[in-house]
């Protein structure tokens, strides 16, 4: 597949522990949190009309110490030099919900809307996934790679967000990165602790 010219930077592999009552998440009528911790701090930014793609794996401990809806993932987080507008943002990654591990997307353009897609892990593993962002068109998607034993790459659509690029020329940014959320109370230790052992990738056009 031929890409158009990129820049790409990518980060060393890294770890982010989340304390309680963390999340990112806006609902109506008034439900509007980012408080979930993310790596790097400040988050890697870059004009909007410059995004292609970007990648990274991340792993959770065993579902049997996960509670509802702990997550963990890749943030891309998009604001405007017009500090009247609202941010946006997307996450993509793990999440932990009724008892099992699903690959979870939520996009919020006014307010966040949520999918899941069913995950198998194994006994006494932790759930792992590599998942990317790219851009097609006026499109952005979401997928989660495969890769086999010979090191072939299968990417699985998971969302295609139209929303994204309508405004990109009017002076939006996107952060890229990694975050980690646990809201939920339960036995054991508070801290939510997420594993990303590819570190980030992204990859921007030559400006």
């Amino acid at each position: 597949m031929s890409s158009p010219p990129a820049q790409t930077t990518t980060l060393p592999p890294f770890t982010i522990t989340s304390p309680l009552g963390t999340d990112i998440w806006r609902k109506p009528p008034n439900i509007n949190v980012f408080t979930a911790p993310t790596h790097p701090s400040p988050l890697l930014k870059h004009p909007l009309n410059r995004f292609h793609r970007t990648r990274l794996t991340v792993s959770l401990p065993p579902p049997s110490t996960l509670r509802q809806f702990d997550q963990a993932g890749l943030i891309l987080h998009f604001t405007s030099s017009d500090s009247t507008r609202e941010d946006k943002w997307i996450k993509t990654g793990l999440e932990f919900y009724n008892s099992r591990s699903w690959i979870s997307t939520v996009g919020c353009d006014a307010w966040s809307d949520w999918s899941v897609v069913p995950m198998t892990v194994g006994d006494g593993e932790g759930p792992e996934v590599t998942v990317e962002a790219e851009r097609k068109g006026k499109s952005l998607w979401v997928y989660q790679i495969l890769t086999d034993q010979d090191g072939k790459e299968e990417r699985l659509p998971l969302r295609e967000l139209n929303w994204v690029f309508a405004e990109e020329e009017e002076g939006w940014d996107v952060g890229f990165g990694g975050f980690v959320a646990r809201e939920t109370e339960g036995e054991g230790r508070d801290e939510l602790v997420g594993h990303f052992g590819d570190g980030l990738v992204v990859e921007v056009l030559e400006g």
